[in-house]
């Protein structure tokens, strides 16, 4: 009996000095301080330490109950979701041991919706001048698409001519080429990024030609909350060319169209608008770098 009495006491001096050693560590230990943007966040190592280290699993809790994982934020006319890495910091900071310190928790956008408007062209061959109104639209700048098409230069006639080594038709770098409306021998055809872009500035909106970028150069103006406007292709051709009044060989697509690429989900789709019909639309990855291509990567961005 006074082997089991002696046995309990013993017990109970090893578990209370270790509970004690274990408070005293806890109260020994310096707090860890999170640096979230601007604001500073206190954690008490009673919520981290176990006897004498860092449990990395309960440090990695306690940085969750009081540092948010996702955060919204607007930026200009974009609505921005960054996910902030706490498990990171959590290995950061119990690197640090109980020692304490400071510690910055890293985010990164997942996803963008940049707000835009949805046009439906004025005419058959003006989806250019529509994609520019909504592009205007995601900085603000109201721009009307009639307005945008009776600015954009020409270029050669309004139909094709016959020349001494084949058609001669206008040259869509220099300006815009064709019928609006359609019709006429040839229909129209459009224009590409170059006079868009001088076209734009003399209204106000001031680009940046991504012509020739990667796409990932063009999911990176997205996640920075600029949209793009982008020549893509609605199909695999028909393909047709012909001479510029200038004397170069003109080669097209002319399944050749211009939306405006407003977000990224973060499931990686993309966010569209569509002047075709007027229409919001999710494309992949696959499908928007598929289309553009068809059109040798053709795009214009707000600075």
């Amino acid at each position: 009996m006074r082997r089991s009495i002696l046995f309990v006491l013993f017990v109970a001096l090893v578990t209370g000095t270790a509970f004690a050693l274990g408070d005293a560590l806890r109260r020994d230990a310096s707090p860890l301080v999170l640096a979230v943007g601007a604001e500073r966040v206190e954690l008490n190592p009673a919520d981290y330490v176990r006897a004498d280290r860092v449990d990395l699993r309960a440090l990695t809790r306690a940085i969750a109950r009081r540092v948010a994982a996702q955060v919204v934020v607007r930026s200009g006319r974009a609505r921005v979701l960054r996910r902030r890495d706490l498990l990171g910091a959590a290995r950061q900071a119990a690197s640090l041991g109980t020692g304490g310190g400071v510690v910055s928790i890293d985010s990164r956008t997942v996803s963008v919706a940049i707000s835009a408007s949805v046009v439906t062209q004025a005419q058959r061959n003006t989806c250019e001048s529509a994609a520019l109104q909504v592009l205007a639209g995601t900085v603000g700048l109201q721009l009307d698409q009639r307005r945008i098409q009776r600015a954009f230069p020409t270029s050669g006639r309004l139909d094709p001519a016959p020349g001494p080594a084949g058609e001669v038709w206008g040259d869509p770098d220099d300006g815009y080429v064709g019928r609006p409306d359609g019709g006429g021998a040839r229909g129209g055809f459009g224009i590409y990024p170059g006079p868009v872009l001088r076209t734009a500035r003399q209204l106000g909106l001031v680009l940046d030609d991504l012509t020739g970028a990667s796409s990932s150069a063009v999911y990176r103006r997205l996640l920075g909350g600029r949209a793009v406007m982008a020549w893509i292709g609605l199909s695999d051709g028909p393909y047709g060319s012909w001479i510029s009044p200038e004397g170069r060989r003109i080669r097209v697509n002319f399944g050749e169209h211009t939306v405006v690429v407003h977000g990224v989900r973060a499931d990686g789709r993309l966010l569209i608008s569509n002047p075709l019909r007027g229409t919001r639309e999710m494309w992949t990855k696959a499908e928007f770098e598929e289309r553009w291509q068809r059109l040798g990567r053709r795009a214009l961005s707000p600075k």
